[in-house]
């Protein structure tokens, strides 16, 4: 007998809202984790929200002046914020935010330098520029910018100096994306992420594991912040068809250990 096999998709929607997924959306919230900011009493959230920015995906690397082969790379948390202060303006039209913030790197070698793991906190200052965005709207999408991030650690065992600079103010592209969408009990979910063009600097330390090395190393790094709320559910069920009525009836038994692909169309 013929079988075929059939799939039932049931979707199920929040506030009669209709729910995508693309490709890119799903890898960014597999990645991410979750963050919801409390509403500021205006209609929508302050940003930063209190949550890290971490890079899911890529590391931040040292790798301009180390030998042929080596190289640092970093998972990096950006967190902590204090000291935030708002004014209106900006090269986006709308809010300048000012605050500062403890970058941790988890820093392991590769090459010559496989056995070297550190953990370095460094102390962040940091310009965002945010474009207007409208208050009291459920959901709110805007362009951000990382205008100025610097921090630097001197007299570390390794690093003589350690230095980070990215930004758009100094001449490093750094631009990113807000969504806040409203929850049901009033506070925001929030998707962020800047791609930020960053350049380390470093000298090592005399006696250290770096001595005599120094350089500068130029890249990208996508910093994210939340992840895209979900409004909704797909469910996916294949089965045996045994009647070609297309739908599964009482008799008939789902397939199991099936695997399902969302592709990008």
């Amino acid at each position: 007998m013929k079988v075929l096999a059939r799939f039932f998709a049931c979707l199920f929607f929040s506030l009669c809202l209709m729910f995508f997924f693309n490709a890119s959306e799903l890898t960014n919230a597999i990645a991410g984790v979750p963050c919801t900011a409390p509403d500021n009493g205006s209609g929508t959230a302050n940003i930063p929200a209190s949550c890290p920015y971490t890079n899911p995906s890529g590391t931040i690397d040292i790798i301009n002046g180390l030998a042929v082969g080596d190289q640092l790379n970093s998972q990096g948390t950006f967190d902590s914020f204090f000291d935030i202060t708002y004014s209106v303006g900006g090269s986006l039209g709308g809010a300048i935010e000012q605050f500062k913030g403890l970058l941790t790197l988890v820093m392991s070698g590769t090459g010559s330098l496989s056995g070297f793991n550190r953990t370095i906190p460094m102390d962040m200052q940091c310009v965002t520029h945010s474009a207007p965005r409208t208050s009291g709207n459920p959901v709110q999408s805007f362009d951000t910018d990382m205008f100025q991030l610097q921090g630097q650690v001197t007299g570390d065992p390794d690093f003589d100096l350690l230095r980070i600079t990215a930004g758009t103010g100094f001449g490093l592209p750094s631009p990113g994306h807000t969504t806040l969408t409203q929850l049901p009990g009033g506070d925001w979910n929030v998707d962020s992420f800047f791609d930020i063009t960053y350049r380390i600097d470093f000298v090592g330390a005399p006696g250290g594991t770096l001595a005599g090395r120094s350089g500068s190393t130029t890249a990208t790094i996508r910093m994210q912040q939340g992840m895209p709320v979900a409004l909704g559910r797909i469910c996916v069920r294949k089965y045996f068809d045994r009647n070609h009525n297309q739908q599964l009836d009482p008799s008939e038994q789902p397939m199991g250990g099936v695997t399902f692909g969302i592709l990008d169309p």
